[in-house]
C-alpha cells in the first residue's frame, strides 16, 4: 500500500487536492444558499418584527401611562381630602375669630357702660308681616323681666314682651307695633319712633324742628323701656305736606337686625337721684 503510494504520490497528492478544492467549493456553495435563504427569511419577516415591535412599545407606554394615571388619581384623591380638611379647619378658625372678636367688642361695651347688663344668646326668630321676634336663652330666673331694654354697643335692638324661667322673647324695634320717644341728638327736637317692618320712621316732628338727612337719633329717656342717651338710627329722608303741623323722617336702624346672634338685657338702669324733698318754711 505504502508502496503503492510511494510510486503514485504525485498522482495521489493532485488528487487529494482536487477533492479539497471540491469540498472546499460544496461548502463555499451551501454558505451562500445558506445566506441567500436568511436574506430573504429576514426582508419577509422585518415587517412583521417592525410591527410587534411597535405593538411592545405602544403597549408598553399605555401600561405605564395607566399605572401613572392611577397613581395621580390616588394622590388627587388624597391631596383633594386634605384640601377639604385644611378648608373645614380654616373655615372654624375664620368662625372661631369672628365670635371672639364680636364677644369682645360687646363685653368691652359691657364693661364700660354703667348699666347692670346680662349677654343673651339667640336661639330662634319669628318674623312676619306684623311680628318680629327674637327668641333668648334667657329667663326669669336670671333677672329678666317683661319691658326690660335689649341692647347692643350699636345701638337698641327691643324690648323683652314675653318671659318664662328660662327663655324670652324679645320685640324688635322694627316691630309694626313697637313706638318709642325719641329725640334728634344734635338739636334735641322730639319724636315718636314707629317700626315699620323694614326699618323705622320718626313721627309727630313739629314742622318748624331742624332736622336734616345724616341726623342721629337717640332714646330720650322718658320712657320705661330704654335708657337716655341709646342711639336708635340715622336720618335718611324728610317727608311734610303742606297744611300740616308735622314732619316724618325716615330712620336706617344702626343694628343689622339680619345678623344678630347675641344682645345684652338692661337688667336695670341708672337714673339721676330724685331731687330732695323741699321743707317749707314754717
Amino acid at each position: 500500500m505504502f508502496d503503492w503510494i510511494k510510486r503514485h504520490r504525485l498522482s495521489f497528492a493532485i488528487a487529494v487536492v482536487l477533492v479539497g478544492t471540491l469540498v472546499l467549493l460544496f461548502q463555499a456553495r451551501q454558505a451562500s444558499d445558506g445566506s441567500r435563504i436568511q436574506s430573504i427569511a429576514q426582508t419577509v419577516t422585518y415587517p412583521i418584527q417592525i410591527v410587534f415591535h411597535h405593538l411592545f412599545s405602544v403597549t408598553s407606554e399605555v401600561a405605564n401611562s395607566y399605572l401613572y394615571l392611577v397613581q395621580l388619581q390616588k394622590e388627587n384623591k388624597e391631596l383633594r381630602q386634605q384640601i377639604s380638611s385644611l378648608q373645614e379647619e380654616v373655615n372654624q378658625y375664620i368662625e372661631e375669630s369672628i365670635q371672639y372678636h364680636r364677644l369682645k367688642v360687646q363685653l368691652e361695651f359691657a364693661e364700660q357702660n354703667p348699666n347692670r347688663k346680662i349677654f343673651t344668646e339667640v336661639i330662634g326668630e319669628s318674623i312676619d308681616n306684623f311680628h318680629q321676634t327674637l327668641q333668648i336663652n334667657r329667663g326669669s330666673i336670671h333677672g329678666i323681666q317683661r319691658n326690660f331694654a335689649v341692647i347692643l354697643k350699636e345701638g337698641v335692638v327691643g324690648r323683652i314682651q314675653t318671659v318664662s324661667p328660662f327663655q324670652s322673647t324679645v320685640q324688635l324695634i322694627l316691630d309694626r307695633r313697637m313706638r318709642f320717644p325719641a329725640i334728634i341728638q344734635r338739636t334735641r327736637a322730639k319724636g315718636l319712633v314707629y317700626g315699620t317692618h323694614e326699618g323705622l320712621e320718626l313721627r309727630r316732628i313739629h314742622l318748624r324742628a331742624d332736622i336734616k338727612e345724616g341726623d342721629r337719633i337717640v332714646t330720650n329717656g322718658l320712657s320705661a323701656l330704654f335708657p337716655k342717651g341709646l342711639l336708635v338710627g340715622i336720618v335718611t329722608s324728610i317727608e311734610s305736606e303742606e297744611h300740616e303741623l308735622f314732619q316724618t323722617a325716615k330712620i336706617r336702624p344702626v343694628v343689622d337686625f339680619d345678623k344678630i346672634e347675641g344682645a345684652f338685657v338692661v337688667l336695670e338702669h341708672v337714673e339721676p337721684p330724685p331731687p330732695p324733698p323741699t321743707i317749707p318754711n314754717q
